[in-house]
């Protein structure tokens, strides 16, 4: 084949996806830029970015504080941009627009050859627009949980790492299963307990990972939590529940691959412990009560707790407590309508595992949400919610790629998916556009 030929055919499989991402691009940044004379968290984080010096950089990653953008929109500004906004406005559309091409890879290795490159390109792109459903006369964004957070840097700085390690985990998975590792070993099948001899032995000198994900892996798991630790907080315990259970469904055959695993995320954890020592310490409650922050625990104590409390510190009765789980449930039909209609009415033979990580890992970030709560001057910065957003994010771009997957599929469960689906979707990106239509004439995000 000619080098014309070839780029003929590159262009063709990729050039709207390319097109794709710079349009986001150049959208984020225009997005960016707006927020400087409006109500965003871009100001604050701007001036810890203005502030650092060479020593300050590394510090940060010897003290484990979250300062990944901020580093990067200080290297943007040696480099020679002299405006801090569009400094920070090139780094947040650089990241968002490679969280795309990223996504855009992995499904474009995934699906068939004969699925259009070009409608897996626009429909991934919708991802990056939609919005939680909104009716009239309701908030876009306030009481509402949300597939994009465009005010919030950091939370957009995590998303390519976000999206590396979450599709390389599935990778990995499935060569395991390609290899017919999660079948149990003979030996230990027979006897009811775990099968610990034979193979189980083997499985400890069997490759988890290849050589750029030995390096890729636990590097973008270590730069996620220095990005946002909200990622690391929601996926461990996912992954943990994905894989223990492929671990008893084997009879032990998977731990030796999941003791691997893990393996790499012992440096990431080492950070996010230190970054939960470093805003918390010793101020973390496990009861109602510590909600209350007295004053004399002083001003650092109300600045930095952190409380656990299921929906709500009391309620008067069983109905009431029935009552705010269940608003909490339908809550999370706002922003996830369109991936659980597709991913729930997918026929069985679509229902991958990473279909099942991104369920486990919306429902850990819902959790941590629901459970985990700053208190003090810090309880209405909602802090905690971040890794359900990013969550919501993830779980979109498997749906989305199930729903490009499904479109050519002549099975009632495709027409099903095909209609409904793209109903759902129509109406989330209405209203994500209408949100960002309301960002950029109000440079407000809460509304």
């Amino acid at each position: 084949m000619s080098e014309a030929s070839s780029a003929r055919s590159f262009l063709r499989r990729k050039g709207l996806a390319l097109l794709s991402a710079a349009v986001l691009f150049a959208l984020t940044y225009w997005v960016v830029f707006n927020f400087r004379s409006g109500s965003s968290d871009y100001l604050e984080h701007l001036v810890w970015a203005t502030l650092m010096t060479g020593q300050d950089m590394v510090a940060a990653f010897r003290t484990g504080q979250e300062r990944l953008w901020h580093i990067c929109v200080q290297l943007v500004l040696m480099l020679g941009v002299d405006n801090i906004w569009s400094a920070a406005a090139l780094v947040t559309a650089a990241a968002n627009a490679a969280a795309y091409l990223l996504v855009f890879l992995c499904w474009d290795k995934a699906l068939p050859k004969s699925t259009p490159r070009w409608l897996l390109a626009a429909l991934m792109l919708a991802v990056f627009l939609a919005g939680s459903l909104t009716l009239p006369g309701h908030s876009f964004y306030a009481d509402r949980d949300t597939v994009n957070t465009w005010h919030n840097p950091t939370n957009i700085m995590v998303r390519p790492f976000a999206a590396a390690v979450f599709y390389m985990t599935v990778r990995i998975y499935g060569r395991r299963r390609d290899r017919r590792a999660l079948s149990p070993d003979p030996a230990g099948a027979g006897s009811g307990g775990f099968a610990f001899s034979g193979g189980f032995w083997h499985q400890f000198r069997e490759p988890v990972f290849t050589r750029s994900e030995l390096i890729l892996y636990p590097l973008c798991l270590f730069l996620g939590v220095y990005a946002k630790p909200s990622f690391l907080q929601f996926f461990a315990p996912a992954i943990f529940l994905f894989l223990l259970a492929d671990v008893f469904r084997t009879r032990g055959m998977l731990l030796p691959f999941c003791v691997k695993l893990a393996l790499a995320f012992l440096p990431a954890v080492v950070v996010l412990s230190l970054q939960y020592y470093r805003f918390f310490g010793a101020r973390i409650g496990l009861a109602a009560a510590s909600t209350a922050v007295t004053a004399a625990a002083g001003e650092e104590a109300a600045r930095s707790g952190l409380v656990a409390y299921f929906i709500a510190p009391s309620f008067s009765g069983v109905g009431d407590f029935l009552a705010q789980l269940a608003k909490s449930l339908i809550r999370v039909l706002y922003p996830c309508a369109f991936p659980l209609f597709v991913l729930f009415a997918a026929p069985p033979r679509l229902r991958s595992a990473s279909a099942r990580l991104g369920f486990l890992c919306m429902a850990a970030g819902r959790l941590e949400q629901m459970c985990l709560h700053e208190t003090g001057s810090r309880a209405s910065h909602g802090n905690l919610a971040w890794g359900y957003y990013l969550s919501i994010w993830l779980l979109w771009t498997v749906a989305m790629g199930k729903f490009v997957q499904l479109l050519r599929d002549k099975s009632r469960a495709g027409a099903l998916v095909r209609w409904g689906g793209g109903a759902l979707l129509a109406w989330h990106l209405v209203c994500g556009v209408c949100y960002l239509v309301r960002i950029l004439q109000t440079a407000q995000f809460y509304f």
